[in-house]
């Protein structure tokens, strides 16, 4: 191998280093940054619908949707006073059913998700069902969501018919909390197009 060639490999190897360097220490600053962060409270959560559509056997029968609007705080801190909003669409042909109440029993076997009873947000929550198809609805008992924790608004059932003419119906959701007054829109929709 020439001189000059072992000069050029040397040059390149020295050059390679520096930048090695240069990477250990931007690693090195990405990591400080990173546990300096770690102590920072940060409100993150998400919120999705589990379901199953059960068709009618007959025209005369009525389509069935079995849903979970689950919402699970990803965040570092507790959500305190969550409620959510269940908009159905349309509201004049969808008919949205749960148990609600404080004396609502689940046995807990059967989901391993906290099953809790829920109940209007107010008294006046019925008449924006009629107005408007948004069923705001608050859990009995919980009044904050641990970090890391889920809550579920279980087996609430939708009915809707099955006729000639197409129709789609809809199911958003939304979840709300003291630290999240503007609400987070559910990853998911519930749709049935027929």
């Amino acid at each position: 191998m020439s001189d000059h060639l072992l000069l050029e490999v040397e040059k390149k190897v020295r050059t390679l280093e520096r930048d090695i360097q240069a990477v250990k220490q931007t690693l090195n600053e990405i990591k400080k940054a990173k546990e300096q962060g770690k102590g920072i409270p940060h409100i993150s959560v998400i919120s999705y619908f589990t379901y199953s559509l059960l068709l009618p056997k007959t025209a005369e029968q009525k389509g069935t949707v079995v849903g979970n609007f689950v919402i699970h705080n990803t965040g570092s801190v507790p959500l305190e006073n969550p409620f959510i909003c269940l908009k159905v669409m349309p509201k004049e042909r969808v008919i949205l059913s749960a148990k609600l109440g404080e004396d609502v029993q689940y046995d807990r076997r059967l989901n391993p998700l906290v099953m809790e009873p829920w109940q209007y947000i107010d008294e006046n929550a019925d008449k924006i069902v009629e107005e408007k198809g948004e069923f705001w609805l608050k859990p009995v008992h919980i009044s904050k969501i641990e970090a890391g924790q889920k809550l579920s608004f279980s087996n609430f059932q939708l009915k809707f018919d099955i006729r000639e003419e197409q129709m789609t119906y809809k199911v958003e959701g939304f979840f709300y909390c003291k630290q999240l007054p503007n609400g987070v829109r559910a990853l998911n929709n519930i749709v049935i197009h027929v």
